[in-house]
């Protein structure tokens, strides 16, 4: 049987009990690739946008916001985060106008029909000079064929996602690019495709960038 398609909203609310427990070499690229960006940063105020079960959330004593109340449930069980999170969505955002100093959407802006609106939103919370940290799956990847599964109950679900380009980006806001990586599975996420029993797919992994990270500007 095939992966079986869902919104973000309906595969999230599937996933979310097991979200923190499932492991992934993307969300451990991830990770790996921004957490030289993130550390050493102790900004006044700032917002996690899609911010699930709070992995980022608690580390940058930030706001979390999502429109998976499913993945909230989870994060407020986690220390220090119940009510500092917020069911919404990521292009009409429950946060004042050039209110925060840093915005974090990590892994999300891919499962937003309408990222474009989403950017502008975020550079509309954000106070001029303020920054906002982008991490997505890789367009290349998405075209290449790799898609956003997860497993439950023995099967296979593929969560909605949409791709955009560096330069749809860059047009969308106000906000200037001040860095961008492309990160690449490399060994430390060899562990991970060797307990799936993926070992096989690791070697054509590493050929192919997987995790698009930006860092922008408020102008």
């Amino acid at each position: 049987m095939g992966a079986i398609p869902v919104s973000a909203r309906e595969g999230y609310a599937l996933w979310a009990e097991s979200w923190d427990t499932t492991p992934s070499p993307i969300v451990a690229l991830e990770e790996r690739a921004l957490l030289p960006w993130i550390t050493g940063l102790q900004p006044r105020r700032a917002v996690d946008v899609g911010c699930g079960t709070g992995r980022w959330t608690t580390r940058l004593n930030a706001i979390g916001v999502d429109a998976s109340p499913s993945m909230l449930a989870v994060a407020a069980e986690k220390t220090g985060l119940r009510g500092r999170l917020a069911v919404a969505d990521a292009t009409a955002l429950p946060i004042a106008s050039a209110s925060a100093d840093l915005v974090l959407c990590a892994l999300t802006l891919g499962h937003i029909r309408n990222g474009i609106e989403a950017m502008r939103e975020f550079a509309r919370i954000l106070a001029p000079g303020g920054t906002l940290l982008l991490t997505d799956f890789h367009p290349a990847a998405a075209a290449h064929g790799w898609r956003r599964t997860f497993r439950r109950d023995g099967q296979v679900y593929e969560l909605e996602n949409y791709t955009y380009s560096v330069d749809q980006l860059r047009t969308a806001a106000d906000l200037e690019l001040a860095e961008c990586t492309e990160a690449t599975i490399g060994e430390p996420e060899r562990a991970l495709f060797d307990a799936a029993g993926r070992l096989e797919l690791f070697e054509a992994a590493c050929r192919m960038p997987a995790v698009l990270l930006t860092r922008w500007v408020r102008r």
